[in-house]
């Protein structure tokens, strides 16, 4: 059989923070492929994303749908009546999207990322990932219910999932969501679990040789707890400065906090607000976007990650502060506490003084520390690419077999 040309179809923006590195993570993994199974060759969307793709080896195509032929794509997507459908093929042409992949002799598309492109596609096979269904958990946070998001992700998952080759989850959880709310069938779901942003996977010699002082750039006078997320209202920043808060009555400990990422949620202005009341506002910096180079810095030199995310089953800032020897503190909620075991000390979300507690502890158990940072490096440990890469390869090879049916 003829190995498959594999479109790896790579539309995140570095802005994007976690989803972009995940996707990366993913493109990346099929540069292993076998090549008597599959040649892959990359798409984007993002001019960017191509000079980025080269620094790690990678030659992309950068496709550009005009806004025009983007419009005709979504009115094709709501035609059914087949006269209506070869009347468009014969006046406007082949899809814009797969003719292109077409061209270039493409025989199933790899979506890196939950995009809705795949919505336009009508005789192309892809493979599509699902991140979370968190709309469908959690319906009452701002960016879920705002400007029709619960509906736009419903109809992305509905109208593509179950005719997808395969449909990927991070976790044994997702798969039974995924099944259960979107009629998935159950051999179609495979379980590749996620893995720790390439740029938090550094040797200590290459730590040591671009060293950079955290305390001293941000000018910090106290130890600091790090928590890398964008500013939706559901990674909850807010629960973090109260349970810092609780950390200085009750304990008389004074500790800082790092919060990198965009304000791509519109929530900076409320946490801002927050932590003036409370009389933070001198202890908290807001980094911002950060370079990838110093990402392992802020891990490393923190106390711990803290992240009180209702958003799961899968992060990644866990599996990058396990890698790097880092104590989590994470929600005790259903999902995320699977991922993270017997490693991280669990939080109740309702409760603060849960999250003071673990930090006092933190900070005058040594055991505790190097127990929980040895438990990271074993949980992470298991989470290898030899595994995520067999089960890509099982569903190439299965569609290989099926793709010889047919022209």
């Amino acid at each position: 059989m003829q190995p498959i040309k594999l479109a790896v179809f790579f539309d995140q923006k570095l802005q994007n923070g976690g989803g972009y590195q995940q996707a990366l993570n993913a493109a990346m993994l099929t540069k292993q492929l076998p090549m008597d199974v599959c040649t892959p060759f990359f798409f984007t969307t993002v001019a960017n994303n191509v000079s980025v793709l080269r620094g790690y080896g990678i030659e992309a195509h950068f496709l550009v749908v005009p806004k025009w032929r983007n419009f005709i794509l979504k009115l094709r997507t709501h035609i059914r009546w087949l006269p209506a459908v070869h009347f468009i093929r014969r006046w406007v042409g082949e899809n814009i999207v797969e003719d292109y992949f077409t061209r270039h002799g493409i025989d199933l598309i790899y979506f890196t990322s939950p995009t809705s492109l795949s919505i336009d596609l009508e005789r192309l096979n892809y493979i599509f990932p699902v991140w979370d269904i968190c709309h469908r958990d959690n319906p009452e946070f701002p960016e879920v219910r705002d400007d029709r998001e619960f509906e736009r992700r419903d109809t992305l998952y509905s109208s593509t999932l179950t005719k997808a080759v395969a449909v990927l989850v991070d976790s044994e959880i997702s798969k039974k969501n995924v099944i259960r709310c979107y009629g998935v069938n159950e051999e179609r779901a495979h379980v590749i679990p996620f893995a720790p942003a390439i740029s938090s996977q550094i040797s200590e010699a290459e730590y040591k040789s671009d060293y950079i002082d955290i305390k001293f750039k941000y000018e910090i006078e106290t130890d600091y707890v790090f928590y890398p997320a964008q500013f939706w209202s559901h990674k909850n920043h807010i629960y973090l400065l109260h349970g810092l808060k609780v950390l200085e009555e009750n304990y008389n400990i004074r500790i800082s906090a790092i919060f990198t990422g965009s304000n791509a949620g519109g929530n900076l202005e409320h946490v801002k607000k927050v932590a003036q009341d409370i009389g933070l506002s001198e202890r908290i910096r807001y980094a911002g976007f950060v370079p990838n180079e110093e990402v392992p810095y802020l891990y490393k030199q923190a106390i711990a990650l803290v992240m009180p995310t209702y958003f799961g089953p899968t992060n990644l800032p866990p599996l990058e502060a396990f890698h790097l020897g880092v104590p989590v503190l994470y929600p005790d909620k259903h999902g995320l506490r699977e991922q993270v075991g017997n490693a991280a000390l669990l939080m109740d979300l309702h409760n603060p003084a849960s999250m003071a507690g673990h930090l006092a502890n933190l900070l005058t158990d040594e055991k505790l520390r190097n127990d929980l940072v040895k438990n990271g490096k074993e949980r992470v440990s298991l989470l290898n690419d030899k595994d995520r890469l067999k089960t890509l390869v099982n569903i190439i090879v299965d569609y290989q077999a099926r793709r010889a049916c047919w022209k």
